[in-house]
């Protein structure tokens, strides 16, 4: 089955300016068939878990977290989805923080201290990063909105052929079995949405 989804939401409950439901909505009528909320851990409302789950919508969701991470170049961010069975490590938009390529590395190898790291995004808030889209990092690359704002959804996606479920996306994404995707008009568009 084709899927579109997208691994980076933030909501009101940490700094995002959509309630879960809304967010939802949003990317539901964009035509994504799963979304993975992924909120600040520093900022987290006590009531974040239970708002995922009360959000009501065909698609597949998929809770989040946005870890902070210390690495000898400072904080970095790294999300974990939780599929059924499996997790996804991501480590998030490297380009915000301006690491060269060997800085990136050392980064992940201070990550991979306490997480698994299985992608790297290429993206900032749905702009293709292409600094970080090379060889020399290797792990799958996947794009994302890391969307905050109405106008932050729907920049950039996955889309990816398995079944319609949480560890078959997971694990479809932990061996790079997926294409990255692009608004009309980016640099890098493989789709027009």
């Amino acid at each position: 089955m084709h899927l579109k989804g997208q691994l980076h939401i933030h909501t009101t409950l940490s700094d995002g300016r959509l309630t879960p439901q809304e967010a939802a909505d949003i990317y539901a009528r964009l035509g994504y068939d799963f979304i993975a909320f992924a909120d600040h851990d520093h900022l987290l409302k006590p009531s974040y878990r239970m708002a995922i789950e009360a959000v009501r919508t065909n698609m597949i969701v998929f809770f989040g977290i946005e870890l902070t991470v210390g690495s000898r170049w400072g904080y970095v961010h790294v999300s974990q989805i939780e599929g059924d069975k499996e997790v996804l490590y991501t480590l998030n938009h490297p380009g915000d923080y301006g690491f060269s390529t060997r800085q990136t590395l050392e980064c992940i190898e201070d990550v991979l201290r306490a997480y698994k790291v299985d992608a790297v995004e290429v993206t900032h808030h749905g702009f293709y990063t292409p600094d970080y889209d090379i060889d020399a990092i290797p792990y799958p690359k996947v794009a994302t909105d890391d969307s905050h704002t109405v106008i932050g959804c729907g920049r950039a996606w996955i889309e990816m052929d398995c079944a319609r479920e949480k560890d078959s996306i997971v694990e479809a994404i932990q061996k790079g079995e997926f294409c990255c995707c692009f608004v009309k008009g980016h640099p890098k568009a493989l789709v027009i949405a």
